[in-house]
């Protein structure tokens, strides 16, 4: 559908000649919260054009991907871009999303389409009015407009100001309605060349600011220290040792917080603070002496604190009780006497981000100011005028660069944290900054899963029954989404207990979340139930996908036969799946097999895994991932997200999980929490996308690391004979 002239131009002049695009537009149907999306584009005389972003970048390329979309459809130059991150959440123009479960490019890139189309069509109309032609004769490229006559060609910012004549500012209201004509060419000029993120040169220059390097001037500096346990409360401190460190003004006891988010039965912590005593100082290095000095005695919280192994039987209890069944279709088979079980279990995670947690906040009384790397600005800005009782208007927060964060920086304890401590040290900008050790303790964890699966074989190899049993300790709830089942099978049935009233951690959202441990168990199951079928692990999965049908997965998600189907037989082609790997005494070599969605992205995956075990020592010598993931925008950081998801789920197979002692996690940096090192890497990674013509982007930020830990334990059985059923893998 075309729009008129008048309905398009909603635009403004700039001082020196500029245009400057502003408005909002309506989050489409595919967004689940219902937000919406706002943009600002500012063209400038020089030709340049500012992208503001919406959406919170930590090096995943969002704002690389976001601006590509942004200018294929406008007709301009990568090279001319400029991308800003958006100022604060005090500036009502723009809403800033959420960033997070791979939507970023999915849930934006028609709002960024039409935006641009809105942009396109104004300088077109400028173009036109100057050479006295229609505006569709006119074209954009590169950054400029061509008109029908030869040497008719203006740059966008020759035409800016007269573009910017042409309308006045939107209103919200009126935004919405617009509807312009998108380009029928999708791809090709920039969506889908190689593009470098816009922020490498200033990332590897070490001239990229991040969260933790912001101040304002006159700030104090605090280091906290964390009840133990999670609802463990100060009995008692003594500040004297702290109080005479040079540089330490003060030390105060924080109180926590805890407020539950969703309808499960006990808190989800989302919006969470331990109880805690501060040391604040005119620096980091003395608070955190004086921190090192302070003497606090805690009271442990009622109930059992757990180690790793009480909260093992804690939860198998929990499924030897009767379960709430979620989804059951069909009936479960009379004859149950070729029925095969097993037990996967996935451990709390945590996310050990790079830039450990940090926040500048300023309690000004009626007032509140953060300054702080987060991917939920303005959830955080609405909470925390909740928290502190502020009117919304009075709380502003101001997104900073940051590093890697998984999920992690969802949660805005450092912020409560961080304001109580400005608050209490009278009112002054403060700067709290996290240890490493305060990050492996004190985080929001991946939540620990234990799945009982079971499954009944037809004499000809199909399912007659499949059977998931979980109990877990929070993310999501289970009646609104569930594992996504992609297989036939007459008799379907989920059942969940919830362990988060019990859970002795604060549960979060951890790249892929529930993909993780619903990939791990099933895909390893599938692996073991194609062996008792006698079946090639490929073939198995085809043949329980002759139906093409999509498979309803919750109220919110229908699983695609067909793509899964695609992925596979893909994954199989260039893997050589079926080809023997070569022999060597000694030397036990194996191939396996994985393919599973992430739904929140609506994306698919297959992947294989070869691996050989020599003298006691795994090496994992090849990769091979098929991705589809719709249209791919930039196929460099597409391929970088898949490699990175990689390396992300094989840190967490080989060396993941947290250990308990007595409620409480006993990790404590990266030497007893490693990532994987150059000798684990596996020797060859290789991505591979499958895409549809015509098709829009899905997610792709959280599709591959669920794939890696069932691809590398189907083929260690491939190789050894030996069954792998919890992570970290131990051979």
């Amino acid at each position: 559908m075309s729009t008129s002239r008048r309905d398009f131009l909603k635009l403004s002049a700039l001082a020196g000649g500029g245009l400057l695009m502003q408005g909002w537009l309506p989050a489409q149907a595919a967004s689940d919260t219902g937000s919406e999306v706002g943009y600002f584009v500012r063209i400038l005389p020089s030709n340049t054009l500012e992208f503001w972003l919406t959406h919170h970048e930590m090096g995943q390329g969002v704002g690389t991907g976001m601006a590509m979309i942004f200018a294929q459809e406008l007709g301009a130059d990568m090279a001319q871009i400029r991308v800003l991150p958006v100022p604060d959440t005090a500036d009502t123009r723009y809403v800033l999303s959420g960033t997070g479960g791979s939507n970023c490019i999915k849930d934006n890139y028609l709002h960024l389409r039409r935006g641009a189309a809105l942009a396109r069509a104004a300088l077109l109309s400028a173009a036109a009015k100057r050479w006295r032609c229609a505006p569709e004769q006119c074209r954009t490229a590169r950054g400029f407009v061509t008109g029908p006559q030869a040497r008719q060609r203006l740059a966008f910012g020759a035409l800016a100001a007269d573009a910017a004549a042409l309308g006045s500012p939107a209103n919200r209201d009126e935004f919405r309605k617009l509807q312009p004509t998108l380009s029928e060419r999708v791809s090709g000029d920039v969506v889908g060349k190689q593009q470098v993120n816009v922020f490498a040169d200033a990332i590897v220059r070490g001239k990229q600011n991040y969260g933790i390097d912001f101040s304002v001037p006159g700030m104090l500096f605090a280091s906290l220290e964390r009840a133990p346990q999670l609802r463990g409360r100060v009995l008692r401190f003594d500040p004297s040792a702290a109080l005479k460190v040079p540089g330490v003004r003060a030390v105060v006891k924080i109180e926590a917080h805890e407020e539950p988010t969703n309808n499960l039965a006990a808190p989800a912590l989302f919006f969470s603070s331990k109880e805690s005593v501060a040391v604040i100082a005119t620096s980091t290095w003395a608070a955190m002496q004086g921190r090192k000095a302070l003497v606090v005695e805690w009271e442990k919280p009622a109930g059992v604190l757990h180690s790793n192994a009480s909260w093992e039987a804690h939860a198998a209890q929990a499924l030897d009780r009767e379960l709430a069944v979620v989804k059951e279709t069909g009936s479960a088979p009379a004859d149950r006497a070729n029925v095969l079980a097993a037990e996967y279990v996935y451990p709390f995670q945590a996310h050990a981000c790079m830039e450990p947690m940090n926040c500048v906040a300023h309690h000004k009384g009626s007032r509140a100011e953060v300054w702080v790397g987060t991917q939920g600005a303005i959830g955080w800005r609405n909470q925390l005028a909740k928290i502190f009782k502020l009117p919304e208007s009075e709380v502003v927060v101001t997104p900073q660069f940051s590093g890697g964060a998984f999920g992690r920086r969802f949660y805005m304890d450092t912020a409560i944290e961080a304001l109580r401590v400005s608050a209490a040290a009278g009112n002054v900008p403060v700067k709290v900054v996290w240890t490493r050790e305060d990050d492996l303790r004190h985080d929001h964890y991946h939540p620990y899963s234990q799945s009982r699966l079971r499954a009944a074989l037809n004499p000809d190899g199909s399912l007659a029954s499949y059977e998931h049993d979980e109990a877990r300790a929070y993310f999501g709830n289970p009646r609104g989404e569930h594992p996504w089942f992609v297989y036939d099978s007459p008799h379907v049935r989920y059942a969940f207990a919830s362990l988060q009233g019990a859970s002795p951690l604060q549960g979060g959202a951890w790249r892929s979340v529930v993909a993780n441990h619903w990939a791990f168990g099933q895909e390893c199951f599938i692996d073991e139930l194609a062996q008792a079928a006698r079946k090639d692990p490929v073939q198995f999965r085809l043949d329980l996908m002759r139906s093409g049908e999509d498979k309803p997965s919750g109220d919110r998600y229908k699983v695609s036969q067909a793509r899964m189907r695609k992925v596979v037989e893909k994954a199989a082609e260039l893997s050589g799946w079926g080809k023997l790997l070569p022999s060597e005494p000694g030397v036990q070599r194996g191939r396996g097999f994985a393919a599973y969605p992430y739904m929140h992205g609506n994306s698919y995956c297959a992947m294989v895994a070869d691996v050989e075990v020599r003298g006691g020592q795994l090496s994992i010598t090849r990769v091979v991932a098929v991705v589809d993931c719709g249209l791919v925008i930039n196929p460099d950081g597409a391929r970088q997200q898949v490699e990175g998801g990689i390396m992300w789920g094989l840190s967490a197979a080989l060396h993941g999980g947290v250990r308990l002692a007595d409620g409480a996690v006993t990790n404590t940096n990266f030497h007893d929490t490693p990532f994987c090192r150059n000798g684990e890497t596996p020797h060859r990674i290789e991505v591979h996308f499958v895409e549809e013509p015509g098709a829009a982007p899905t997610g792709l930020g959280e599709i591959a690391p669920p794939l890696i830990a069932p691809a590398l334990c189907n083929a260690l059985f491939a190789a050894t004979g030996k069954r792998i059923r919890r992570l970290p893998l131990e051979l």
